[in-house]
């Protein structure tokens, strides 16, 4: 399927608070030893060649919220996925069933408009999800150059955009979900307001540091392919 106005809020946050969100077992995957990234990743996407299924062609808006850790397999970085929003109901029911993913029906709206420009300058999200939430941002360099606490952009990018593994928990047990993109090659926005109360009711965050992430990526278009199904993660979950 094809994913459009993808905009990853990242927040470095010390290993040990993430800690408490993985289940045991898993380990945070640190960027520079101490310290772990949580990211918001938002986007639009549609049901067409999702899947690898026939589908219909449905657009849809995706919240993830996800931090990395150690995949038990190979040593690598993995997502794991901590919460799922969907704007659709139907989508939302389509992916309970078809991955067991933690997703959850939230109403909300991206507004992204490149203009003539190409410009990604007003990128807004906003909606409710366990609470009211919004987000703005504003494109200011069409390349990454570089990204603390990482030796270089390469490391930076398949940290934070391209596991291409995905880890949750579903069916009583962990779950394995392979996905593939191409490598993504992200610009560079800074966050003009973040207002996401569910990262605070989850004890990850509070409300100031929520208003202050790392760093904002946005990616305007990619294929991306899911294999289902996903597998058990033997011994974990």
């Amino acid at each position: 399927m094809a994913l459009r106005d993808m905009l990853y809020v990242s927040y470095l946050l010390p290993a040990e608070r993430i800690a408490r969100m993985v289940p045991r077992g898993l380990a945070p995957a640190t960027a520079d030893g101490r310290n772990t990234f949580l990211s918001l990743v938002i986007f639009r996407g549609n049901t067409k060649e999702a899947f690898r299924i026939p589908a219909p062609s449905i657009p849809f808006d995706q919240v993830n919220i996800r931090t990395y850790v150690v995949d038990p397999r190979t040593g690598g970085t993995a997502v794991y996925f901590i919460r799922c929003g969907i704007s659709g109901r139907f989508i939302t029911f389509m992916y309970r069933m078809l991955s067991g993913m933690p997703v959850e029906h939230c109403a909300f709206k991206i507004t992204a408009d490149p203009g003539d420009t190409g410009n990604y300058d007003n990128y807004r999200v906003e909606g409710n999800w366990r609470g009211p939430f919004t987000i703005t941002a504003s494109e200011t360099a069409p390349a990454v150059t570089g990204l603390d606490p990482f030796p270089n952009v390469d490391r930076a990018l398949l940290y934070l955009m391209d596991p291409a593994v995905g880890l949750y928990p579903a069916w009583g047990s962990l779950r394995r979900l392979r996905i593939y993109h191409e490598p993504l090659k992200p610009r560079v926005c800074r966050a003009t307001g973040v207002s996401f109360p569910c990262l605070n009711d989850l004890g990850l965050l509070n409300i100031e540091e929520i208003g202050e992430p790392h760093n904002l990526l946005l990616v305007p278009h990619t294929p991306f392919e899911i294999f289902l199904p996903p597998e058990k993660e033997k011994g974990l979950g």
